[in-house]
């Protein structure tokens, strides 16, 4: 690693070679177009088209970027251009879309492109998107998503599932950095806040080439706005305001942020909290079933002729009570206190030849204590992570050919507190190194990428889980190879085999005790492989002016699936049932469809489906909590403009159809199938000078009583009721 990087770092030659972009922005008919909105990926530039359709992007240094153009009523344009001394000119052509497409994605290849040509199946949820369906938690506020469910223990944990995969199988990342909240814990949810994002980016399928171990079933990736600069015009700052209330819970939230620039040194932070009481159902109230949260983060950077660099730093306080079955414990008042704290700092640096160095670092400190009762002053549980990670890439391009060559680390520790001895004191560290091309020729687009890992995990010793200090290791080769062929303007044909892999957690190997989280006796094993899988997905995407569509399915073999297994016998002490961490072999077939069509400016239809079939072969037996079959769908209408003071009004009817999921692991449980209906309207609303967005939900709109399969609660408890859902924002 330190031959690679000092190699690298050596070759980024800060030249103070630069030139300009420039360029115009036209309609088919040679029309002008101003307002379009101009940003070059990757050192986060951006201007502003003029009134005659023209940009210029000044000081850029030498190099290879992709620029991406957007504007709302036209189809968003991305294209390549070199930039090198003097004037590179790339005018553009925009064709009118009544179909909102997200304009570029960063997360599932080597490069930015646009979401129609990714490599893997994605879905991206924009800011536009993000203002109405931010929740609470990350599991729920992508619920609705192709191929993703929410496995929830109350509102205030939901972890992401991927095509039937979730936990440690799902990796979460907050623009790139990769996170660690303990998810191997059924109460441990990703602690990464929504609220400000720019739009979050999921690869449905594994993606370890790029991203190592845990991103066997998918990566999420929440995506921040890139940071302003002042460069050619004066500093600036400007304030944004986003509240909401719900009424399930008396449930405020808000979120303050301030963002501005002088000359190449551009600032962003911002302030959120949100809070709710019980939980209220169609049958009554949860008990203690509430939680609270606020947190905040800042960053500033700067850039030049030499590249740019910036620094980030992230909040995140939660309390999150824990509703128990009240036929075992009717009083029961625990509860969760989770701090999250992240550093980040990256550097961008042009290379000779056109490419970029990108080197990353950060630093996460995830500390949970976990309380048996409102009045305890003491935690019965303290379990405090902290992670350390590292990467390079080099990105280059060749002719039209372009890629990432790079190295990643991790380190992260394990400390423990408290009277529950769940798991022993740990350190993992692991390395990896990659590389990972895509070649657009003609039709078609290539693109290709292998990996090797290795990790080492060192634990102490712990006399009351019987586990000695040693050390264990695991290597692992995974690769990925994928073609997309335009079969027509509007059409395209994806093909994707992709092998992921997973390390066990010190969990599954250690632990040996009462796993409140579960009500279960679980003994980890010493033994455990690797997870490794085999991927494959085909699908078909259609995109044109008025539809938009993909159709895809998968096969997804993962051996060595670790789960526990029970034994029959019960705990003389607790009285839980005694599992012992397995492992067998697994096969997931699936398929997800997704629909949008527009016949006119003011109507607009959707409609999803997605399935998931898991199956423990070599038991020949199911999976347990496998997402069964869903079909969502919906209405909008809109009508833009109404006045100057009120426009954009819309009104959205929707909603959801679960079945009952009949192929049960013989300790699951399955509650009956469902229909939930949705209410929506907005608008913006002309303040002065401002503009105020103003959106109001109505969730479980006829509070129908039922249960969802992928709740924790699910064998005792019905889900929330009817929500009213008050939100505005501006910026000022």
């Amino acid at each position: 690693m330190h031959t690679f990087v000092l190699a690298a770092l050596l070759a980024a030659v800060p030249t103070g070679d630069q030139g300009d972009l420039t360029g115009r922005v036209q309609t088919a008919e040679g029309l002008p177009l101003a307002e379009v909105r101009v940003e070059v990926v990757e050192v986060h530039r951006h201007a502003t088209t003029s009134r005659e359709g023209s940009f210029r992007i000044g000081g850029l240094p030498n190099g290879t970027y992709t620029v991406s153009f957007a504007m709302i009523g036209y189809r968003p344009e991305v294209r390549r251009v070199v930039v090198g001394d003097g004037i590179a000119t790339l005018d553009v052509t925009m064709s009118i879309s009544i179909v909102e497409v997200p304009t570029l994605q960063v997360t599932a290849s080597a490069m930015a492109t646009s979401a129609l040509e990714s490599p893997q199946p994605l879905s991206v949820l924009n800011a536009e998107a993000l203002r109405t369906a931010n929740r609470a938690t990350l599991g729920e506020t992508l619920a609705l998503e192709p191929g993703l469910r929410n496995l929830s223990t109350g509102n205030g944990i939901g972890k992401p599932v991927i095509r039937g995969l979730t936990s440690n199988r799902v990796l979460v990342l907050a623009d790139g950095q990769r996170l660690e909240s303990q998810q191997w814990g059924d109460e441990h949810g990703p602690n990464v806040e929504t609220a400000d994002a720019e739009r979050i980016e999921v690869i449905r399928g594994p993606a370890s080439v790029l991203y190592g171990s845990d991103a066997l079933g998918g990566v999420i990736n929440v995506v921040e706005r890139p940071l302003p600069d002042a460069i050619d015009r004066n500093p600036f700052a400007l304030w944004s305001l986003k509240s909401g209330f719900g009424t399930n819970g008396s449930a405020p939230e808000g979120t303050l942020g301030l963002e501005g620039a002088t000359g190449a040194v551009g600032f962003r932070g911002s302030f959120s909290a949100r809070r709710a009481g019980n939980i209220e159902t169609p049958t009554g109230d949860l008990s203690n079933s509430a939680y609270r949260s606020f947190g905040g983060d800042v960053t500033v950077g700067t850039r030049g002729t030499w590249g740019n660099t910036s620094l980030h730093y992230a909040h995140r306080n939660e309390r999150i009570e824990i509703h128990e079955d009240p036929a075992e414990e009717p009083d029961f008042s625990g509860f969760q206190r989770i701090r999250d704290d992240r550093l980040r700092a990256e550097l961008n640096l042009p290379v000779r030849g056109g490419s970029r160095l990108e080197v990353n670092a950060g630093f996460q400190r995830n500390f949970r204590r976990e309380f048996e009762a409102d009045d305890e002053p003491d935690p019965a549980l303290v379990l405090d992570a902290e992670t350390w990670t590292g990467d390079v890439r080099l990105r280059h391009t060749l002719g039209p050919a372009a890629g990432t060559i790079g190295v990643s680390a991790i380190r992260s520790t394990l400390d423990k507190g408290g009277e529950e001895d769940l798991v022993p004191g740990s350190a993992t560290n692991g390395i990896g190194i990659f590389a990972f091309e895509q070649l657009p020729t003609g039709p078609w687009i290539l693109s290709a990428g292998i990996r090797a890992d290795h990790r080492r995990l060192t634990v102490d010793d712990d006399a009351g889980l019987g586990v000695t200090a040693q050390a264990q290791s695991w290597n692992s080769v995974t690769g990925t190879l994928g073609a997309l062929v335009r079969v027509s303007e509007p059409v395209a044909l994806v093909l994707n085999v992709g092998r992921g892999f997973r390390a066990p957690s010190v969990f599954e190997l250690f632990s040996n005790g009462v796993h409140e989280g579960t009500s279960r006796f679980e003994i980890g094993s010493p033994d455990l492989s690797n997870e490794t899988s085999t991927n494959v997905d085909l699908a078909v995407r259609v995109q044109s002016g008025r539809l938009r569509a993909e159709l895809g399915g998968f096969v997804n073999r993962i051996n060595d699936f670790i789960f526990p297994d029970p034994t029959g016998t019960f705990d003389p002490e607790s009285n839980l049932e005694i599992f012992n961490i397995a492992q067998t072999d697994a096969t997931l077939i699936g398929f997800e469809a997704a629909a949008e069509y527009h016949p006119t400016s003011w109507l607009h239809f959707r409609g999803g489906s997605d399935f998931v079939r898991g199956e423990d072969t070599a038991r020949d037996q199911p999976l347990p909590f496998m997402p069964p079959l869903r079909v969502t769908y919906g209405v909008r209408l809109e009508a833009a403009q109404q006045g100057r003071s009120v426009r954009d009004l819309y009104l959205d009817l929707g909603g959801e159809t679960n079945r009952r999921q009949t192929r049960l692991d013989p300790q699951d449980f399955a509650p009956d199938g469902y229909t939930l209906a949705s209410l929506g309207a907005g608008a913006v609303v002309g303040v002065g000078t401002a503009e105020v967005h103003v959106d109001v939900s109505v969730r479980n709109l006829f509070d129908k009583t039922y249960t969802n399969f992928m709740s924790r609660f699910k064998r005792f408890a019905v889900d929330q009721g009817r929500n009213v859902v008050f939100q505005m924002s501006t910026h000022f």
